[in-house]
């Protein structure tokens, strides 16, 4: 935790009481209930975790929130701490990708990756996710109710197999998708960040046995791609991207990206159209029945409810002011769109589910932040949006059946419902109630 924390740094800032290392521990647990709690009083644009503690901090507000994004070269993505890896290994590169990466490092992988969204690719990924969409139960009137949490994973469980990877959804390469995913998730418990031992039976051991039986896998995936013909998914075009330099990415560095993708686009798209289709069906009034109110009920509910709630952690290269506050070198910063989602200045009445807000407004860059901004933006982005519009866009509106919903961060950065929350297809059911749930603390009744 050293290498994660430095709580010997001072900052001249007030923040919540406490510990430290427990309260910058507390925050990673859930950063929505922390800030919200002990961190939104407090004006900012910098607030410590602790206050007067620079170990970690939060950044909030248009200033706040456009240093982090814009000031690439003293907030750099964390390639320390939690991402750290073993050297040496064939899996060592397992969290090298664009999405940690800094400098020429980011423009070298940004650039070797751009093909993967390129219009052919795209207009491919769109033919699979209509296909996908069809199998699944969304598409079946059988009035049968089913979790639709569960379902959208599938969903995007099978778009990301077949688009990213170009390989059939069955039972090996679901299990191959999941133990990907599961790698974040081993960040939940401490143990595997507090006690660093390759030993058999410690929490950190196993999760690296884990690593690198999924690197293995990926491994032999990378160069059987490498040596068929090229196809339309993205890791054959990865496999086959050379620049005009003749660069290329290698196969341990293909295996850091497809983990980086998977991490990214996975289990935050299809909990991106959770709560997309919660906030439809959990809302009086009529459904989105255009493709323009379609976008903007999506873009509500990102705003609303924001799948991320907090950005990566950024390392301070060295000492910088942000507005009345240096925020010293070594510091761990976060932006947070969970609240420039609900600033009263640029949404009014930001806790209410409101679609038409998004009819010919101006929002500035830094208020809505679903993917980021500016040279950090996900690279995936357009990929999520045409998945999520896509799938949402071919939908017949089932009735919701669950009315008590739970925000909850998992896989260390992710919000999902705490439950399963059951959906029927087939004629329209009358609505059993009003939401209830922590999910209220952001949205309205």
């Amino acid at each position: 935790m050293a290498k994660m924390f430095d709580t010997s740094l001072r900052i001249d800032a007030a923040g919540p009481r406490g510990i430290p290392i427990v309260n910058n521990l507390r925050f990673l647990r859930h950063n929505a209930w922390y800030t919200l709690d002990h961190l939104a009083a407090h004006p900012g644009p910098v607030i410590p975790l602790t206050g007067g503690n620079g170990s970690a901090v939060l950044l909030r507000g248009e200033e706040g929130a456009r240093v982090y994004f814009t000031e690439n070269e003293v907030f750099e993505r964390l390639a320390d701490g939690i991402f750290a890896l073993p050297e040496g290994r064939p899996w060592s590169k397992m969290f090298d990708a664009v999405i940690t990466f800094n400098g020429e490092r980011h423009r070298r992988a940004r650039r070797l990756l751009m093909p993967i969204t390129h219009k052919s690719a795209m207009d491919h990924y769109g033919t699979v996710f209509a296909e996908t969409f069809k199998r699944s139960r969304f598409a079946r009137p059988d009035g049968e109710p089913f979790d639709m949490v569960a379902e959208f994973l599938d969903v995007t469980r099978a778009n990301m197999l077949v688009c990213l990877l170009g390989i059939d959804v069955d039972d090996a390469n679901v299990r191959l998708a999941d133990d990907v995913a599961r790698l974040l998730r081993a960040f939940q418990n401490p143990l595997v960040l507090l006690f660093r031992s390759e030993a058999a039976w410690t929490p950190h051991g196993r999760w690296l046995r884990d690593l690198a039986s999924v690197y293995e896998r990926l491994e032999l995936l990378i160069e059987r791609k490498r040596a068929d013909d090229p196809r339309s998914d993205a890791l054959s075009i990865l496999c086959h991207t050379v620049d005009e330099h003749g660069d290329r990415l290698s196969t341990p560095e293909i295996a850091g990206e497809l983990h980086g993708l998977f991490a990214a686009g996975f289990e935050t798209t299809a909990m991106s159209m959770t709560w997309a289709l919660l906030t439809v069906l959990g809302t009086p009034g009529p459904r989105p029945d255009t493709e323009a109110g379609l976008d903007a009920a999506v873009r509500e509910s990102q705003r609303l409810l924001p799948t991320v709630p907090f950005s990566l952690p950024r390392r301070v290269a060295r000492d910088i002011r942000v507005g009345p506050t240096v925020i010293p070198k070594g510091a761990l910063a976060f932006a947070a769109p969970l609240l420039e989602h609900h600033d009263p200045a640029s949404y009014p009445d930001p806790h209410v589910y409101r679609p038409d807000r998004w009819t010919g407004a101006k929002v500035g860059p830094y208020a809505f932040l679903p993917y980021g901004v500016g040279q950090r933006r996900c690279l995936g982005a357009s990929f999520a949006d045409l998945q999520i519009r896509t799938t949402l866009g071919l939908m017949r509106w089932p009735s919701l059946l669950t009315t008590e919903v739970d925000y909850v961060i998992r896989s260390g950065a992710t919000a999902f419902p705490g439950r399963p929350v059951y959906v029927r297809t087939g004629p329209p059911a009358p609505a059993p109630g009003p939401v209830t749930g922590s999910v209220r603390r952001l949205w309205a009744a």
